[in-house]
């Protein structure tokens, strides 16, 4: 097998992706991949190389990394937005062999001294070939994407995801009994690929059923609702915020009558939004529930009757428990600990084995740190999470990242980040500061060197932090 096969067995003909003005075929996309695949072939690069690829939404993506797939590389997708700083943090952590370069990203060219590897400008690369090299024969257990996220230590952690457990969370969205994906979806991406939601359940299990994907730079709420109207979207996925805006603005009649599939993730959906959609656009937005480490599927209301407030139940396959901290499983009713095991686990930490040990168990139960809730018909509620991420915008913000950032200031002595809730972002991100420093001088500081999800939002400048006897800052005391 290959992930790079999902283009393979669609209509020639057939139209995968719209980008404004510009429609991409499937047999295009397919010559397109194997041209880079032949370029890749010819520069040494193989099975289980690193190939970066820095990328809005944009067609390009899904040649470089298809093609990427199709030598036995491994894709590492990335924000186009990263700061220069922020951009050589991450590409430490992964030494890439390569990187693939899309146009949303262009600008990195500007800065050749923070990219140590060879840098392939993909609007320069052809978009065809005479000699096309095989697609290389993978094990499912192999490795296809590396996706970046920040550890809680401020370090980057990159989750190694397998091509059949990629595979098979496609085939959980896709197939699924009570209205999954076909190839007569029209499917709007507006979620970063750059994020395993956006990656994984809309774009790549969109073209693996051939569906047509309509591309949206980056979210706006107005022209999402263009797209809606212009292309007919039948499918549309998006993280809370999303759907909040959505929920709020005023629609024409009929706007919404194509959307037949309405998924929410990568944080819970307040009971508002799902009674707003439902009730002034006539839209019964579904919940799932899934991490990074899971390739983005846990568990689905699809098919089952909706529970505002629940995401959902576990998707076949998934074995899931609530524990205490020692692995005791809860009393029914109890919050717990969600730790799980199936197909779509990932891997471990690349080139971490001890934040490996930490959360994934020999025998392949994934410790997710959330907490959670079942009720008597086996629907999972969220109630809390154990690490201190902050969900922005669906994407996870490790406290300790900020602060390590803000502290690099000479003027600051110590700093406390954490997360506040936000009626557009869902959360957002406060900094309390010791320390005698210009707080409009620390924010232009900290925007330069982190992504903007990232900066923080408020600034409080205190006299003290929390610290335990051990030494360890208390952010519960400052949430």
């Amino acid at each position: 097998m290959n992930l790079a096969n999902i283009l393979d067995g669609h209509d020639a003909d057939r139209v995968a992706v719209i980008d404004g003005d510009t429609s991409v075929t499937y047999g295009e996309l397919r010559d397109w991949a194997a041209a880079v695949r032949r370029l890749l072939v010819d520069r040494g690069v193989g099975v289980d190389d690193r190939v970066a690829i820095p990328t809005g939404n944009e067609p390009m993506f899904i040649a470089a990394a298809c093609g990427a797939l199709g030598v036995g590389a491994r894709v590492v997708p990335m924000k186009p937005t990263n700061p220069i700083p922020e951009l050589e943090r991450k590409l430490a952590s992964i030494d890439p062999t390569i990187m693939l370069l899309c146009s949303h990203a262009a600008w990195t060219l500007e800065h050749p001294d923070a990219v140590s590897c060879p840098i392939v400008d993909m609007r320069e690369v052809p978009r065809t070939t005479d000699d096309p090299p095989p697609v290389v024969e993978r094990d499912p257990a192999d490795v296809a994407c590396m996706m970046l996220t920040s550890g809680v230590s401020g370090h980057a952690k990159v989750a190694m995801v397998s091509h059949g457990s990629l595979e098979w969370a496609q085939q959980a969205v896709c197939e699924h009994a009570e209205g999954g994906m076909s190839s007569d979806d029209v499917v709007l991406c507006a979620l970063p690929l750059a994020h395993i939601f956006g990656l994984n359940v809309v774009l790549f299990a969109a073209i693996r059923m051939g569906a047509t994907v309509v591309m949206q730079t980056r979210f706006d709420v107005d022209d999402s609702l263009r797209l809606v109207q212009q292309h007919g979207i039948t499918v549309l996925a998006g993280a809370p915020p999303m759907w909040r805006r959505w929920s709020m603005i005023d629609a024409p009649d009929g706007t919404w009558d194509s959307v037949r599939l309405a998924v929410s993730g990568a944080a819970a959906l307040p009971n508002e939004v799902f009674e707003a959609m439902r009730d002034r656009h006539g839209v019964a937005v579904e919940e799932g529930y899934g991490l990074t480490e899971t390739c983005a599927v846990l568990t689905t209301s699809r098919g089952h009757d909706l529970k505002p407030g629940s995401v959902g139940v576990p998707v076949a396959g998934i074995e899931m428990l609530l524990v205490e901290d020692d692995g005791t499983v809860v009393d029914a009713g109890d919050a717990g600990e969600i730790v799980v095991r199936g197909p779509g686990v990932f891997s471990g930490y690349y080139e971490d084995a001890e934040a490996t040990d930490r959360s994934l168990t020999a025998d392949g139960w994934f410790w997710t740190g959330d907490m959670g809730v079942l009720d008597d018909d086996g629907y999972l509620y969220i109630v809390d999470r154990i690490k201190d991420i902050i969900i922005v915008n669906g994407f996870n913000v490790y406290p300790a990242e900020v602060e390590n950032i803000l502290i690099e200031h000479p003027d600051v002595r110590g700093a406390v980040v954490v997360g506040g809730l936000h009626l557009d972002t869902g959360e957002t991100v406060i900094a309390h500061v010791l320390g005698d420093v210009d707080t409009a001088e620390l924010d232009a500081f900290a925007q330069a060197r982190l992504s903007r999800y990232k900066c923080p939002t408020e600034y409080h400048l205190v006299e003290e932090l929390p610290v335990a006897p051990t030494g360890k800052l208390i952010r519960r005391e400052l949430r």
